[in-house]
């Protein structure tokens, strides 16, 4: 029998050919059907076991009647949610805009730092400048807050004493909501700019060479090469990874909130996303009902965005969609 009849899922007996059972195909390849277990065992065990919690969103939460025990309320906390439409439709601006914002933006200083590390040939340069990049990104929130604080406090920090040096009036930074969606931008690149040009970076590594050695050969420059082979090559890797990062886009980041703005009252009208209502509706006036409400309400709508996002990159390209 060919190789490739004995590797495929058909046996010969008798003279006649038969597709292999289920369980002698688990029997034959088991090894390959016992590595994905411990990953199942974990998304059972973490992702949809705990979606029974969405029942919370239905009733009148409280310590003592615990998840099945309380009152039901029907739809009361989705209606008492959309009563207060002014912060909802608030939360849901901050949070698109904040994360729309890093997800673009990010992907652009990724793509281009993957590039411009793939055209560095001193290869110790490059491994220590993948080291300083991708530093930040295990920097915890807490510690990213207290830099922004040493260069942004109103009264003592790096800017403000460069400004009034300069004879001009200090900014008042936790004054002014609308400073904070760029600085919020920003910090969200700088933090994770570097983990996710190297990612881009291992891709590009994997491109053929000789793409690249034709291509100079016939007289093509630099810029030529990164715009005709790299970024065409790049672009399914691309639409993958905004796909994916589109999917959390209303998760927020309340750490990240949490640790720079230190949920200042006076800015939440440009900070205040999905994340930090849950939180506040949570911490502050126990309404554990209607922060599941809310919770709810991000998923449905991170689920048709990724929906909206794959359909449409399913138009452009079928290879680029998810599924």
């Amino acid at each position: 029998m060919p190789k490739w009849k004995r590797n495929s899922h058909f046996v010969q007996a008798g003279g006649t050919v038969r597709k292999r059972s289920l369980w002698e195909e688990i029997k034959r390849n088991k090894f390959f059907y016992l590595i994905p277990i411990p990953g199942i065992i974990t998304l059972i065990l973490f992702s949809y076991l705990p979606m029974a919690g969405i029942y919370m969103a239905f009733e009148n939460y409280s310590y003592d009647g615990g998840l099945f025990g309380s009152e039901f309320v029907g739809l009361r906390n989705f209606q008492i949610f959309f009563d207060n439409i002014k912060y909802v439709r608030r939360a849901t601006r901050n949070t698109v805009i904040i994360n729309l914002g890093g997800i673009f933006l990010g992907t652009v200083l990724k793509v281009a730092v993957a590039v411009m590390l793939g055209e560095i040939r001193n290869e110790r340069y490059r491994k220590a400048t993948q080291t300083i990049m991708i530093f930040p990104n295990f920097l915890s929130w807490i510690v990213v807050g207290v830099i922004s604080d040493t260069i942004l406090n109103d009264k003592s920090g790096i800017i403000n004493q460069c400004i009034q040096s300069l004879g001009w009036e200090a900014i008042g930074w936790s004054l002014n909501a609308w400073y904070w969606w760029p600085i919020l931008i920003i910090a969200g690149l700088w933090k994770s700019f570097g983990y996710g040009s190297i990612i881009y970076y291992a891709t590009l590594t994997g491109f053929d060479p000789g793409l690249y050695e034709a291509a100079e050969i016939d007289g093509a420059g630099r810029w030529q090469r990164i715009t005709r082979i790299t970024v065409p090559l790049l672009k399914p890797t691309i639409a993958i990874l905004l796909l994916l990062d589109i999917g959390g886009i209303l998760g927020g980041s309340l750490e990240q909130i949490m640790g720079m703005t230190k949920m200042n009252p006076l800015i939440l009208e440009s900070t205040d996303t999905i994340a930090t209502y849950i939180y506040r509706t949570t911490t502050s006036a126990g309404q554990f009902g209607i922060a599941s409400a809310v919770s709810f309400y991000q998923s449905i709508f991170g689920f048709v965005l990724v929906l909206g996002a794959n359909l449409l990159a399913k138009k452009i390209d079928p290879d680029y969609a998810l599924f």
